[in-house]
């Protein structure tokens, strides 16, 4: 028994559930599980939501909402938040996409329903702030631009790679940014209604039984923010999973309108770009469940999206945005199903093994990269940010306390990272002697080296996207070694000496060297090709031999990180660092 169904075990037990059959419900596409629990003639449903990965907390906070609005969500019976553990009412199994599945004849009659519980959905303006308990509340996020740019951002930085496998250059990137940018406009205005995000056939429920709203049930809204009255109907009628005609979309969207008195241009226009930027958006997302997550179930769904995204394209507000993408992918690209390329180094290496002097006394019995920051161990920031950029395989080395870092890898909750140890107990190897003696795990290609004391902070939306991504996307190999994330000196936390590389216009670096100082910090992340260790020495050495060598050569560049960077090398640095990242957690 894992440590995750125990404690799922003993929730259950606590509230009366303990001897209670249990049968799996259908994953989604999130670390969400369900269980259906029967105990006698007595149903209900286990929400399993690793905290590591989910908070319950907003779902308990919207599902409150609804049902004081009028609508059917799942009554909540019994929670653990920090387990993320929810025992919700059963509210059966006929899922929309079940019954149409069975009886099409039902499709319209089911269609009207949905759209009259967005009707009743925004008769009222959300607050911004939603109750999800004692002393506990859920801050409802705006579905403004530069979330809007965020999710567009997934199809730019997933799916426009995975085509090539190679990262869109940042110019053209930029361009579309810009394109989305002056279309984005109308739809950003006046945002007061909930947004559920996710409210098609496969989340709405026929609840047997009740009549007019009482019989829809509502599934999967814990993702809700506050944004345009058109998303939820793009949801609906532009749905990824189910084919639903263009005659049917048509008359439910008129419904919608002639039923709220919008103004009919004005919301076709709108509906047009928000489905257009939700379409653009779950391409996006269906590669990235395969590239990062290993899911392949959603590749064959891209072609079906491409095609409500084509037809979003023909609105003329969209036109801009029509010719960019069909400058750069082909009309027989998108119809067709493809395998997506891996566009990441799919290895990296953290340098772990290191004795923590700097850190004392928190590092008397721990590991330096096992020390907590914000609840989470130092190195998990790390291998956190690696996984949410795609990287597979880890490389970890290990020498001080080696024993507490097995325990950490045996133990580590993501499978969606290989994690493997590289063994330096018999002698500490340093920076470059670690990572040859690595090398085996590691392969032919270029991989990440990362550094374990620090932590990195995406820049707000802009050009580059996710930090890692964005180096891959400077990385030239024809031109490159080894490519060094920077940080300006003067935005360096945690950094007070004289810097350490000069930086020209194309990127290529030189070392301070006898200058007083120089603008920039290598900021612990590289990427870097295997043939640089070639005529290394055995035993322990510096990477400082790796980037010398390289610098005279010509070879070795810099990236500018544009968010913050934090070097947590000191227990004051330490403690400072969690007070700053605990505010961003607050909001």
């Amino acid at each position: 028994m894992t440590d995750r169904t125990r404690r799922a075990l003993e929730f259950l037990t606590d509230h009366g559930w303990g001897a209670a059959l249990r049968r799996p419900l259908a994953d989604d596409a999130s670390f969400r599980r369900y269980e259906r629990i029967t105990l006698g003639k007595s149903r209900a449903v286990l929400m399993d939501a690793p905290p590591e990965f989910e908070d319950v907390r907003p779902f308990i906070a919207v599902a409150r909402y609804l049902k004081e609005q009028g609508l059917c969500a799942p009554e909540i019976l019994a929670s653990h938040i920090k387990d993320g553990f929810l025992l919700l009412e059963d509210m059966g199994d006929d899922l929309f996409v079940k019954i149409l599945g069975e009886d099409p004849a039902q499709e319209k009659a089911l269609y009207e329903l949905a759209v009259n519980g967005l009707i009743k959905l925004h008769e009222s303006s959300a607050p911004e702030i939603l109750p999800a308990g004692d002393e506990i509340h859920h801050s409802l996020a705006h579905y403004d631009m530069d979330l809007l740019l965020e999710e567009l951002g997934l199809f730019t930085d997933w799916y426009m790679p995975a085509l090539t496998g190679k990262p869109l250059p940042p110019q053209d990137r930029e361009t579309l940014a810009d394109l989305w940018r002056d279309i984005l406009l109308p739809v950003t205005k006046d945002l007061d209604c909930l947004v559920l995000r996710d409210y098609h056939a496969e989340n709405l429920m026929l609840r047997a039984g009740h009549v007019g709203l009482a019989q829809l049930g509502l599934l999967d809204f814990q993702d809700a923010v506050i944004g345009h009255k058109a998303y939820d109907l793009v949801s609906l009628l532009q749905d990824a999973r189910r084919d639903v005609s263009g005659e049917l979309e048509q008359e439910m969207l008129n419904k919608y309108i002639r039923d709220t008195g919008q103004n009919m241009p004005d919301f076709s226009r709108d509906y047009a770009i928000l489905g257009a930027q939700r379409n653009a958006k779950i391409i996006g997302i269906f590669t990235r469940l395969y590239l990062r997550d290993g899911k392949a179930d959603y590749l064959d769904k891209i072609p079906a999206v491409w095609q409500l995204l084509e037809r979003d394209l023909q609105h003329p507000a969209l036109a801009p945005i029509r010719r960019w993408l069909k400058g750069h992918i082909s009309g027989k690209t998108r119809v067709q199903a493809f395998l997506p390329k891996s566009f990441m180094p799919q290895k990296a290496m953290i340098l772990a093994a290191g004795l923590g002097q700097r850190m004392r006394p928190l590092s008397a019995h721990r590991p330096k990269p096992l020390i907590t920051v914000a609840g989470k161990e130092l190195i998990s920031w790390t291998l956190d940010g690696l996984c949410a950029a795609g990287v597979r395989d880890v490389v970890i080395n290990m020498h001080y306390l080696a024993d507490q870092m097995i325990d950490f890898v045996d133990k580590y909750y993501d499978h969606r990272l290989t994690l493997t140890l590289s063994d330096e107990r018999d002698q500490l190897l340093d920076s470059g002697g670690g990572v040859k003696k690595a090398l085996r795990y590691l392969g032919d290609d270029p991989f990440f080296i990362l550094n374990s004391d620090m932590i990195w902070q995406e820049a707000a939306v802009g050009v580059q996207g996710q930090m890692l991504p964005g180096m891959q996307a400077f990385w030239e190999a024809e031109d490159m070694d080894i490519l060094m994330l920077l940080v300006p000196r003067d935005k360096a936390f945690g950094y007070d000496a004289a810097g350490d590389y000069h930086r020209d216009t194309k990127g290529r670096l030189t070392a301070r060297g006898g200058a007083p100082q120089a603008d920039y910090v290598y900021g612990g992340i590289m990427i870097i090709k295997p043939a640089c260790f070639k005529n290394s020495p055995d035993g322990p050495f510096s990477l400082r031999q790796q980037f010398d060598q390289v610098e005279k050569s010509g070879r070795l560049f810099g990236m500018i990180h544009d968010g913050p960077w934090y070097h947590v090398g000191t227990p004051q640095a330490r403690d400072d660092v969690e007070d700053i990242v605990i505010k961003c957690q607050d909001g």
